[in-house]
This record gives C-alpha cells, sequence and structure tokens, in this order.
C-alpha cells in the first residue's frame, strides 16, 4: 500500500521537523525517522490503528506523542492529519485535498 499525505500532514511534518532542528538536530532526525516508520507500518497493517468515533471510515494511530489519522483508500494510506498529543487536534472535516482512489 503507497503512503498520500494531505497537505496538511506534508506540511506539520516539514514545520515539525525544522521547529525540532532548531532545539535538537539528533531530536528532529529520530522523530522523523519514527514518524516514518509508523507510516510504513500502518501501510503494511492498515488496521493496526484504531477506528476514529469522531469521524467514521477514519482510523486513529498513536506513534510516540503523535497522532496520525488517517483512511484506506483502495491501494493507498490516505494521512489527513498528524498532531503532537499536547496540540489542539486539527479540523478533522478538512482532508479534500486526497481524492478517492479510482
Amino acid at each position: 500500500m503507497r503512503i498520500r499525505l494531505s497537505k496538511n500532514a506534508g506540511k506539520f511534518l516539514k514545520n515539525e521537523q525544522r521547529y525540532l532542528e532548531h532545539f535538537n538536530p539528533r531530536a528532529a532526525e529520530n522523530v522523523m525517522r519514527q514518524l516514518w516508520k509508523s507510516l510504513h507500518h500502518l501501510a503494511e497493517y492498515p488496521q493496526a490503528g484504531s477506528d476514529d468515533p469522531a469521524l467514521p471510515g477514519r482510523r486513529h494511530f498513536v506513534s510516540g506523542d503523535y497522532h496520525i489519522r488517517y483512511r484506506v483508500d483502495g491501494r493507498f494510506l490516505a494521512v489527513s492529519h498528524i498532531h503532537h498529543g499536547r496540540q489542539l487536534p486539527p479540523d478533522l472535516e478538512k482532508d479534500e485535498d486526497l481524492p478517492a482512489d479510482k
């Protein structure tokens, strides 16, 4: 299964890496490695996450301090949101930049 990031998820990863690099480059590298490892794990085992009660059809997976929200879309793992657990959750309704697989 291929990984497809929404604009929101991709932007979060870039911003989080830049933010962490400012304080500790090694920590930034470790966090990014952890998140990508989790994304690849989900691509291989998409049912590893639990059903997201906030939005039917979406799943939720916790990777360390980070929350990954995604859905299985044909042959894609469509990741709509990633956020740190201490941040307010994003507006889960907005993932329109992840069109359905046809």
